[in-house]
């Protein structure tokens, strides 16, 4: 029997310790530091990333009735990855049959989409995660009237907001953000429940026809 030596040739860049200890986040892709070529040269499509691929971008085809996905820690993490695998093939069109061919054919006449990231290390935004959404998509000033004070926007609010859009909101590491949120008072609440309540009118939003695109 061969040994696990014999049997692995590891990539080159196991060995190099800049690389190794570089975690990327979605700070990453709104910042646009990660290289697409890069990145897919060394990603492994799993089964659970062929599942999320497959229902994301059905929905963002507008053939899929589901646009809400709750990723689950399973064994080595991996969630933050298969948010990055998702929004780069998103963004760039000509990476899909290379990473997707060989299990799902996305909806050739899809181009690039739209994606909207927010990471809850990002403790001090300003004007909430609504508001982080809302300048990402170009439309600060569709919630100009919740930033002072913060507000949360209804459902009509996210509707009007992402109504006819094509985009893909990717949310991470929310804990933190929602631990940070509680030290700030609005009124005899504070953010984190504020957040709480937006968030929840988003996600009734997405259900709804005018935002069948948006996952």
């Amino acid at each position: 029997m061969k040994s696990l030596k014999q049997l692995c040739t590891p990539r080159e860049s196991v060995f190099d310790t800049q690389r190794r200890d570089t975690v990327l986040d979605l700070t990453d892709l709104v910042g646009e530091r990660i290289e697409p070529a890069d990145f897919f040269a060394e990603n492994y499509v799993t089964e659970g990333m062929k599942t999320l691929l497959e229902q994301g971008f059905r929905r963002l085809s507008g053939h899929s009735s589901q646009g809400i996905f709750k990723l689950k820690q399973a064994m080595g993490g991996g969630k933050t990855h298969n948010l990055l695998t998702l929004a780069l093939l998103a963004r760039h069109p000509e990476y899909r049959q290379q990473v997707m061919g060989s299990f799902y054919q996305p909806d050739p006449d899809l181009g690039p989409v739209r994606v909207v990231a927010f990471s809850g290390r990002d403790t001090d935004t300003p004007f909430g995660i609504w508001g982080a959404i809302a300048e990402q998509l170009g439309k600060r000033e569709y919630f100009k009237d919740l930033y002072a004070p913060l507000q949360a926007p209804g459902q009509k609010a996210w509707e009007t907001l992402l109504a006819g859009e094509t985009v893909l909101i990717l949310l991470d590491e929310l804990p933190p953000y929602f631990v940070s949120a509680r030290a700030t008072a609005i009124g005899n609440s504070d953010l984190a429940q504020v957040t709480a309540t937006a968030l929840s009118n988003l996600l009734i939003a997405i259900g709804k026809e005018s935002c069948n695109r948006v996952c």
